[in-house]
């Protein structure tokens, strides 16, 4: 009996070690998976030239880790801000169909292509985010509301009262990070921090020359804000200080949307200058080393917001 026992332990602890060693190359893959592609939204004037229709020049376009560039979607008005959710949807934001100029819409373009029109009825620009268990979060620019969907489209009011809410981040406990911008001269910009039951406070008062574009977390504490002056803040997210404020790093002429990949890199869409000149995508480490990505006008085309596809592995 001894034996025996023996044996079965030695198969037990065999069985456990076994477990945790497929854990820890699970972990190892997703930390250093290559896989994980870029989805940006923007015009490809290619299109335009072929088709001759000013209303195709829409396109999302996929980056691989390494900068090979594809078509996911075509054919689309004017795309604006991009999300995934959490089952590897694209949700986007373009002018609704056959609606007046400054309406839009919200698409939904699954993994195989399949495109539907998710939302409708809302202001361009909008601005986009899912939580993790598949709600996607819409903020009207125009309208001053977040908009809370669930996957079968119902939507429900989540925030209210803002002045031009123009990016949004979650954080590990679920509590929504929101970029408001200023209101001319009335009422000053500010970051809003709303836990899961919908209870709001001040995270941060904005300087009166900013103009927020877009949030995105670090895994280290950190909350990004992308400026259209160029510059990329960091605020440090710990309790017990007063979230100091400080540069991270600068695109040399608009910064218009960030998101970091799962490698901690942090992606920025530059939006060019008032002649669009200049617009690209740029990547930088966490050290904030910046290196060039992609330039939109290599092939004449014009890069706007960024998201990264999920993985599987580590949902």
């Amino acid at each position: 009996m001894k034996t025996k026992l023996t044996e079965t332990k030695f198969k037990s602890t065999l069985g456990t070690a076994g477990r945790l060693a497929c854990l820890a190359t699970l972990i190892l893959i997703c930390a250093t998976a290559s896989a994980q592609n870029m989805f940006v939204s923007g015009f490809g004037c290619c299109v335009c030239e072929a088709s001759n229709d000013a209303s195709s020049c829409g396109q999302i376009f996929e980056f691989t880790w390494d900068g090979r560039q594809s078509i996911f979607a075509s054919r689309l008005t004017a795309p604006g801000d991009v999300a995934f959710d959490n089952a590897g949807n694209l949700f986007v934001v373009d002018y609704e169909p056959l609606a007046l100029i400054g309406d839009a819409a919200v698409y939904k373009i699954t993994p195989n292509g399949t495109r539907t029109v998710f939302a409708s009825g809302l202001s361009y620009p909008s601005y986009l985010i899912a939580d993790r268990t598949g709600n996607l979060f819409v903020a009207d620019y125009n309208h001053g509301t977040i908009y809370k969907y669930k996957s079968d489209g119902a939507r429900a009011i989540f925030a209210s009262g803002l002045h031009h809410p123009v990016g949004m981040a979650f954080d590990s406990t679920g509590s929504l990070f929101v970029a408001d911008n200023t209101n001319g001269n009335i009422d000053q910009g500010s970051i809003y921090k709303y836990a899961p039951d919908r209870s709001r406070l001040t995270f941060a008062v904005l300087d009166p020359s900013d103009r927020p574009a877009g949030l995105a977390l670090d895994n280290m504490g950190g909350l990004y804000m992308a400026d259209l002056g160029g510059k990329i803040y960091r605020y440090d997210l710990g309790i017990l200080r007063r979230h100091p404020r400080t540069t991270f790093g600068s695109v040399p002429n608009s910064a218009q949307s960030l998101a970091w990949d799962n490698s901690g890199n942090l992606f920025v869409v530059d939006a060019g200058d008032v002649n669009g000149n200049g617009n690209a995508i740029y990547k930088f480490t966490t050290q904030a080393v910046r290196t060039p990505f992609a330039s939109g006008h290599t092939f004449g085309e014009t890069f706007a917001y960024l998201a990264f596809q999920p993985l599987v592995c580590c949902q």
